[in-house]
């Protein structure tokens, strides 16, 4: 049963940023591992994907695109869960594990290629063989439609991740029902401060394009970082929805705060 709560939209934006930093302080081992992964699904994709002149990514362009995106989801996973664990169970995650065999990474992980899969759908129809107009007209709604329901699932990730009761995609889509425009006013406040780190470096260099080996490296790392930042930040304003929205955690719960030291475990 969802609460009738509704958290303010730039202070949650704000509280997630705050939990990323507070992640990477605590965990920074794990978080390093992740933006090394990040680092390297970059430069496969830039190795994958043929130089071309085209304004709009191919459909070849897109689908390597996809599949590296779930290759780097896989190795993501337990960098998310440690991180939704470390905002809803105040618990620290010492050292990156890879436990694919662990039923809560298959299904986390199973929601997030679902999840890709149809974030990317509406690009991949557009690129596809379809004709241009009708793959627009067809595309345009799709888009919409996809948008709202990933917004109405965020709170999935959560909950999977911190093994809550009720953890099922009907649940997560019921408990969200009236908030899909505030999740996408905080979705977008978490994605300002990414693309103002980030934005002005590709432009200026050029990338992927026309930046040397050593401004592309310098640009890759940077990226790396924010990237990684960003998805802690998105991780912990799931958690926090979750907790707004759901009564289903499996742990009494109050609302999080950053804490002060690391619990000891």
């Amino acid at each position: 049963m969802a609460t009738s709560e509704k958290p303010p939209i730039f202070g949650l934006a704000l509280q997630g940023w705050r939990y990323a930093f507070a992640a990477l302080s605590r965990m920074p081992g794990v978080l390093g591992v992740a933006m090394a992964i990040v680092l390297v699904c970059s430069a496969i994709t830039l190795m994958l994907v043929p130089d071309s002149k085209e304004e709009a990514p191919s459909l070849f362009a897109q689908l390597i695109g996809l599949l590296v995106g779930i290759a780097q989801g896989f190795f993501l996973t337990p960098v998310a869960i440690a991180v939704h664990r470390f905002v809803l169970l105040v618990e620290v995650t010492e050292r990156y594990a890879l436990n694919p065999s662990e039923p809560r990474f298959k299904q986390f992980f199973v929601w997030t290629v679902i999840y890709q899969l149809m974030i990317s759908a509406p690009s991949l129809l557009l690129a596809g063989p379809v004709d241009n107009v009708a793959a627009t007209a067809i595309s345009i709604p799709l888009f919409i439609i996809v948008i709202i329901e990933a917004l109405r699932l965020i709170i999935l990730f959560p909950a999977i991740a911190v093994d809550a009761p009720g953890t099922a995609w009907q649940n997560a889509v019921e408990d969200t029902k009236g908030h899909a425009w505030r999740i996408f006013g905080i979705v977008v406040l978490v994605s300002i401060p990414m693309l103002a780190v980030l934005l002005p470096p590709a432009l200026l260099l050029g990338w992927p394009k026309q930046t040397g080996i050593v401004a592309g490296l310098f640009f890759a790392a940077l990226q790396s970082v924010v990237s990684v930042l960003a998805i802690c930040a998105y991780a912990a304003v799931a958690s926090l929805l979750f907790a707004a929205f759901s009564n289903r955690l499996n742990v009494p719960f109050s609302r999080p705060q950053i804490p002060q030291a690391p619990p000891r475990l």
